[in-house]
C-alpha cells in the first residue's frame, strides 16, 4: 500500500515540474505573418517577368513595381542604373537575379522598403 502512495506523489512532482517549465517558457511576442514571404514572391515574379522581356525599359519597370507594390517604396537596380521610388525606410526585403542575354551579363535587383510604424 505504501508503494502506491509513493508513485502518486512522484507523478504529482513530475506533473508540477512540467507545468512549471511550460509556464516559465517565453511567450511569442508577435504572431509571425506571411507578409515578408508575400513580398519576396512578388519580387521573384517581377524579376522573372523582366528577364523574359526582350528589351527592358526603366519606365515600364517602375510602373510594374508600383502596380505590384502599391503604397510601398523601393529601388530597382539594373546594370548600374538605379530607379528610386518613394522614401527609404530601415526595413527592407531584396531579391536579385543575374542573367545572360546575347552573351552579356546583366544584374537586376529589387529592394522593397517595408513601412515603419514606429
Amino acid at each position: 500500500m505504501k508503494n502506491k502512495g509513493f508513485w502518486l506523489s512522484f507523478e504529482a512532482i513530475v506533473s508540477m515540474t512540467l507545468l512549471g517549465i511550460l509556464l516559465s517558457s517565453p511567450l511569442q511576442e508577435s504572431i509571425p505573418g506571411l507578409e515578408n514571404l508575400h513580398i519576396f514572391k512578388k519580387e521573384s515574379d517581377l524579376l522573372l517577368l523582366w528577364t523574359k522581356e526582350p528589351a527592358l525599359e526603366l519606365k515600364k519597370m517602375e510602373a510594374d513595381f508600383e502596380l505590384a507594390f502599391p503604397e510601398k517604396s523601393g529601388e530597382i537596380y539594373f546594370d548600374n542604373k538605379k530607379i528610386k521610388i518613394g522614401e527609404p525606410t530601415k526595413t527592407t526585403i531584396s531579391s536579385k537575379v543575374i542573367f545572360f542575354r546575347q552573351m552579356q551579363k546583366h544584374e537586376l535587383r529589387i529592394v522593397v522598403f517595408k513601412n515603419d510604424f514606429s
